[in-house]
């Protein structure tokens, strides 16, 4: 009989698991606090600019490393590993950091370069802490918020973060400060405890990105001028920006939002999307009906169709409009015409690929 010399075991990770799954049913505004910072968090990554220059450069790799270090801290906290949740809430606050001070000069796709090829030189190493305040603060944005609201004493406050990491005695062990057994247990109150950091977290993380792209704030309905196809150059929709209303502290976004409208750089760009010629229905359809078909080609005309009586019946909706009827008889002709009925188009690539064997 082999005896394991181990004891934080994954049989005990699932027992937690189990615990923390029924803490999170009975405590439903947890469970909804945690649904709602995640979306939240979600909606800080669509406030940092995409264009040709940067596109596929890692210009927004650190937000995204940083949003899954959040995911990976969650997991950590349903199975009772709460120390190392801890360690990647830190993880994630830098990496949120790090979003705003390689992208500070607009230049994140080259800025970030050395960084982003772990390469082994003092350049890629990276930055302390006090380094990357000094550059954020060089944003008169960040500055002018920070001497009314204190964000840099708020991101200090998150220091004992860092005492996780290094195991500073018994409080930031595994033990976690407490008599316990020294496997992987059930501790409610530090479920609370991590779903106080989280928020705090991505508070600063937050306004430090919508400070950077205060254009996020400024609340227009883009669809007039873009339709469906919204460039991804920094702009929320009302609906997300009230999202970031309810999660940020009182008076955060009208702060923002007063920078907002002194920014020359927002002001031009709002005006000038304003110039644009309005989007016609027609053109609308137009788009409409591409995506569409990338979606066809993806997964048939069949599973699309069904798919959108699905959306039917979650809205409660009898029947399709006149438009959207048009655009379903539009669309199977097109996908027969082009063999994509009940077939994608990697169907057809495999189809072809047999056929030349």
């Amino acid at each position: 009989m082999n005896i394991s010399p181990y004891i934080f075991e994954p049989d005990k990770s699932i027992e937690v698991y189990k615990k923390t799954s029924g803490y999170l049913l009975n405590n439903s505004k947890i469970k909804d606090k945690i649904g709602e910072l995640g979306w939240f968090y979600h909606i800080i990554g669509m406030t940092i600019p995409q264009n040709w220059d940067n596109l596929f450069s890692g210009h927004i790799f650190p937000f995204s490393e940083s949003w899954e270090e959040l995911q990976v801290s969650y997991n950590l906290i349903c199975f009772g590993l709460y120390k190392q949740a801890f360690v990647s809430l830190r993880s994630a606050l830098e990496l949120g950091l790090l979003s705003v001070y390689y992208n500070i000069n607009d230049e994140g796709h080259k800025m970030v370069k050395d960084w982003l090829s772990s390469k082994d030189s003092n350049d890629a190493n990276t930055p302390r802490a006090n380094t990357i305040w000094k550059v954020l603060l060089s944003n008169e944005n960040i500055k002018k918020f920070d001497n009314e609201h204190k964000l840099k004493e708020n991101f200090k406050e998150l220091g004992f973060l860092h005492n996780y990491v290094h195991t500073k005695g018994n409080k930031f062990s595994n033990k976690l400060g407490r008599f316990k057994s020294n496997f992987q247990t059930f501790e409610p109150d530090l479920i609370d405890s991590w779903l106080e950091t989280y928020e705090k977290i991505a508070s600063i993380v937050c306004s430090l990105h919508l400070l950077k792209y205060p254009i996020a704030v400024v609340k227009y309905d883009y669809s007039i001028k873009f339709g469906i196809d919204i460039p991804s150059f920094g702009g929320l929709e009302t609906f997300n920006i009230e999202k970031i209303r309810n999660i940020l502290p009182n008076h955060y976004l009208s702060s923002i939002e007063e920078i907002a409208k002194n920014d020359i750089q927002t002001q031009e760009t709002i005006k000038e999307i304003k110039s644009f010629p309005d989007k016609t229905e027609e053109e609308v359809e137009e788009q409409v009906r591409f995506f569409d078909k990338m979606t066809i080609e993806g997964c048939g005309f069949k599973k699309w169709l069904e798919q959108q009586k699905n959306v039917l019946e979650l809205l409660k909706e009898k029947e399709f409009s006149d438009v959207m009827l048009n655009r379903i008889e539009y669309l199977k002709k097109w996908s027969v015409e082009n063999d994509y009925y009940d077939k994608t188009k990697l169907d057809k690539f495999k189809e072809k690929n047999n056929q030349g064997e």
